[in-house]
């Protein structure tokens, strides 16, 4: 399934700050303190994100499974809306329903298939950020058998996942007659989970509540061999019994047999189902050894690092620019267009975020915008021409100190 850009810029800030220093008209800017602007852009984000992550932190304490008190869960929609905020900063979305759907629905990229039984959660939330379209070699039994690498197939991945789920009460499954699906103690409070490089159609893997269902092609090559004796045996030993042909003699000692090799045809069917049901949970349990990132609380500092890379990445991008190109005339939709064919030349494909960078820049008055840009209702003009927004790299430096020192301004 085709997939539109997102705003996620999954390059590394260093990186961008690498490649972007490295650009010809950029380069002269480096003398005049590009850089210095950028580490104070670096040094108020990141101020601001701790104060962020601290309130999060103080609100998911009381629901941290991990937490050594006892839980309470009534301010888990207080927590959900706040995070959710915190999440839209850094360009996650929401993982639609059509989309979870699609994922379950769709063919998995393992051999073999989870039913995730949604019943038994009171709160289940996905959120995800960037995508891209992966390339592997996936070998089946004959390729494991042969040795081969497999074919290559192609499919869609979400950058990152994080899914948010929180457990019935243990009373509830007792009344489901679900007692065994019961997680206890160990299902208490809010979960959080982060995961990297999920493919789009395998969502229902990082469920732990899963019911695995091999595939008919499996199930056909299991029973295969169950069924091909019991038509040898129903040849040799019964058919002729039926049509009235030459007498079988059914002894005791016979029917034993028959009996041992019913058995043993039953036996390996049934290991053989055990055999392959363990080597793909291996497989899946392997995958998901390799992308988990964060449990809980630590989902909360992953998050706000992420969307603090975010911040910084697009102010430097659309400053640097605004200066740089300065005679250019940019509007919003060239400066826009501009940032966004710049990435594509450092092969990223995003859909980056105009209006909040230059919001962002005008909050910290680093770029002074004509009253044309901003409509009255506070909409942005697209097209009205920026102009020589970008204030010049000295009296930048001078604001975003004054920014900082006026963070804390006690009386002696």
């Amino acid at each position: 399934m085709g997939m539109g850009k997102s705003h996620f810029i999954p390059m590394p800030r260093h990186e961008v700050k690498e490649r972007l220093f490295a650009e010809p008209t950029i380069a002269p800017l480096i003398e005049e303190g590009l850089e210095s602007v950028c580490t104070m852009l670096e040094a108020l984000d990141h101020h601001s994100s701790l104060s962020v992550l601290e309130r999060l932190k103080v609100l998911y304490s009381a629901m941290d499974p991990d937490a050594e008190r006892k839980l309470d869960l009534t301010e888990v929609d207080s927590f959900i809306s706040a995070f959710e905020e915190v999440l839209v900063d850094g360009n996650w979305e929401d993982v639609t329903d059509e989309e979870f759907q699609l994922a379950l629905d769709g063919e998995s990229l393992f051999p073999i298939s989870m039913d995730v039984r949604l019943d038994e959660f009171v709160t289940m939330k996905l959120y995800k950020l960037g995508h891209d379209e992966m390339t592997e070699n996936l070998p089946n039994a004959l390729d494991n058998l042969l040795g081969r690498p497999g074919k290559e197939v192609k499919f869609d991945m979400y950058n990152r996942v994080i899914q948010v789920i929180r457990f019935q009460e243990s009373e509830w499954f007792v009344e489901q007659g679900m007692k065994k699906h019961d997680p206890g103690k160990m299902g208490a409070g809010l979960h959080l989970r982060l995961f990297k490089n999920v493919p789009v159609e395998d969502l229902e893997v990082i469920f732990p509540n899963t019911t695995p269902n091999m595939r008919l092609l499996d199930k056909a090559k299991i029973s295969l061999p169950l069924v091909v004796g019991l038509v040898m045996l129903f040849q040799q030993y019964l058919l002729p019994v039926i049509v009235g042909g030459p007498t079988v003699d059914l002894s005791q000692a016979l029917l034993i047999a028959l009996a041992g090799a019913l058995g043993s045809y039953a036996m390996k069917a049934y290991m053989t189902y055990r055999k392959t049901k363990e080597n793909y949970m291996a497989a899946v349990a392997k995958d998901l050894y390799f992308k988990g990132q964060a449990n809980n609380q630590a989902v909360l500092n992953m998050v706000i690092d992420l969307a603090e890379e975010q911040e910084v990445k697009e102010s430097l991008l659309c400053y640097t620019f605004l200066l740089a190109e300065a005679d250019v005339g940019h509007t919003l939709a060239s400066l826009d267009a501009r940032i966004e064919a710049w990435l594509a030349e450092q092969d990223v494909h995003a859909d980056f975020e105009i209006r909040d960078a230059v919001g962002d820049l005008a909050e910290m008055r680093l770029v002074e915008l004509t009253d044309d840009v901003r409509n009255d209702d506070g909409s942005w003009n697209i097209d009205a021409p920026l102009g020589r927004a970008a204030v010049p790299i000295k009296e930048s430096l001078a604001r975003l100190d004054d920014i900082w020192d006026g963070l804390y301004n006690f009386e002696h």
